[in-house]
């Protein structure tokens, strides 16, 4: 037993390293100065720790729109993801009639690339006025595309484990059917809201298909930082992708307790 735990022991810390290496190879070339971003041989650490390419950052307007049109995207994904598949998936999970349907028509949403639907969303959101907004709406909209099938089937489960005998019981008691899914179902699926949250805010934070196609010059963070990479700005862009890390990371602790409480497995009881 003792040999048996030694060993998957030792295979969770290789593969924690294998996981965090890159984000250390991250972290050292944002602190890396440019002279030394193209040395050869490469460097496990830089011989001169710098922050000047978050310094460079801080001066660039494009950083300071970019960051803030990526939380409005990011944010308003998450709400309009939620209030448009709450209802959806307590509804698939009390009617197994409702369920089938739904779970076709999202799983034949996901079957196109994204980079296939982003040529006629373009040519959609120009007539509309939402192509290039400054706020990034006809991104956020876009984003909710990929936001529904993620918060559906995640809320959909955790709703499947909440015992219909509990809304019965209150629909006994007077309780209508939206205050029994108010009152009583939707409290119980907390960890699978925290869940669904989590990915759906990594969804539209990290997407860049339909950011660098639908915003051409308000740019949200992703294009940002793949056109530093592209013209050779390696410890910029690895600045960008540090920065990108905080929000991420501030989600999943706020939301944490959540998880460790069953957020991908239902309810909380």
């Amino acid at each position: 037993m003792k040999r048996r735990s030694a060993l998957l022991l030792a295979i969770a810390l290789a593969v924690a390293a294998i996981d965090l290496l890159p984000l250390g190879l991250l972290l050292k070339q944002a602190f890396t100065p440019d002279r030394e971003s193209f040395a050869w041989p490469p460097t496990w650490w830089p011989h001169e720790p710098t922050v000047q390419n978050f310094t460079a950052l801080a001066s660039t307007i494009e950083l300071g729109d970019g960051l803030w049109r990526s939380l409005l995207v990011t944010i308003l994904t998450v709400a309009s993801s939620f209030v448009l598949t709450l209802p959806a998936a307590w509804l698939a999970a009390r009617q197994p009639r409702v369920d089938r349907p739904l779970d076709g028509v999202l799983i034949v949403a996901r079957l196109f690339p994204s980079l296939a639907l982003a040529v006629p969303l373009a040519a959609l959101f120009v007539y509309a006025g939402l192509y290039n907004h400054p706020a990034g709406l006809g991104l956020w909209l876009a984003h909710t595309l990929l936001g529904i099938p993620v918060a559906f089937l995640i809320l959909r489960s955790g709703f499947r484990a909440v015992p219909l005998e509990l809304e019965e019981a209150a629909w006994l008691d007077g309780a209508s059917s939206f205050g029994a899914f108010w009152c009583i179902s939707l409290p119980l699926v907390r960890p699978s809201l925290a869940a669904a949250a989590i990915l759906v805010f990594l969804l539209s934070w990290d997407e860049f298909a339909y950011a660098v196609l639908l915003q051409v010059t308000n740019r949200s963070l992703p294009p940002l930082l793949y056109y530093l990479a592209v013209f050779g700005y390696p410890g910029l862009a690895s600045a960008v992708a540090a920065l990108m890390l905080v929000p991420a990371l501030c989600i999943l602790l706020v939301l944490e307790p959540a998880l460790r409480s069953g957020g991908l497995t239902g309810s909380s009881r």
